[in-house]
């Protein structure tokens, strides 16, 4: 019905549980789907790729585009974008007022996270904006804060409770604390980081 009313791009093997969806356009890929009970509002654009997942109760919202709030920001685009089979699991806060995006395999992992890409900045007293994104299949874990402007590496994990204020930078690294900092690395065989990988192969000729 999405396509008729709204224009929507969804592919037919996509599926949208009871959940509200106000945005301006959504487009979803094959075998993506969004759950029951999440509330997703204001958005310039909401995108799922092939096999992405926002699974039920987040609430993801943003200042739209038309309000003159961030006006220090004239660049910040209100959208959400899940990547190839990247998720967004349960119950999360995720503020799209600028970009967030999730690259391939990409988890927000756990439930009750905070994802805030607007922020006051107390030196120059003015509304600014950044944007937050999570690195291909790296994994952010339960109760984390992540502040605008932050990157999370590739191939990653923030354990739960961290706090990220500022980018961060190492591949293949466990972070921790608040304000979040490299703990240790991690090995290139942990089977989380080649997720997708066995499926490719089985497609390939």
């Amino acid at each position: 019905m999405g396509r008729l009313l709204f224009g929507w791009d969804i592919h037919p093997t996509a599926y949208i549980g009871r959940s509200i969806i106000l945005v301006e356009h959504l487009s979803m890929g094959a075998g993506a789907n969004i759950g029951p009970w999440n509330v997703i509002r204001n958005l310039a654009e909401l995108r799922l790729g092939a096999g992405a997942s926002i699974a039920t109760r987040n609430r993801i919202s943003a200042h739209p585009l038309s309000a003159q709030v961030f006006t220090h920001s004239p660049g910040r685009r209100s959208a959400l974008i899940l990547g190839e089979s990247a998720m967004v699991t349960d119950a999360h806060e995720i503020d799209c007022s600028d970009r967030v995006e999730l690259a391939d395999h990409a988890r927000l992992a756990g439930f009750r996270s905070q994802v805030l890409t607007h922020s006051l900045n107390l030196v120059q007293d003015r509304w600014v904006t950044g944007p937050v994104v999570l690195g291909e299949r790296c994994a952010v874990m339960s109760g984390c804060i992540l502040l605008s402007g932050t990157r999370v590496p590739a191939r990653s994990i923030v354990s739960a409770g961290s706090v990220v204020t500022t980018p961060l930078t190492k591949e293949l690294t466990f972070y921790r604390g608040n304000p979040a900092v490299a703990i240790r690395s991690l090995p290139d065989t942990l089977r989380y980081f080649h997720r997708g990988e066995a499926e490719a192969d089985r497609a390939s000729p």
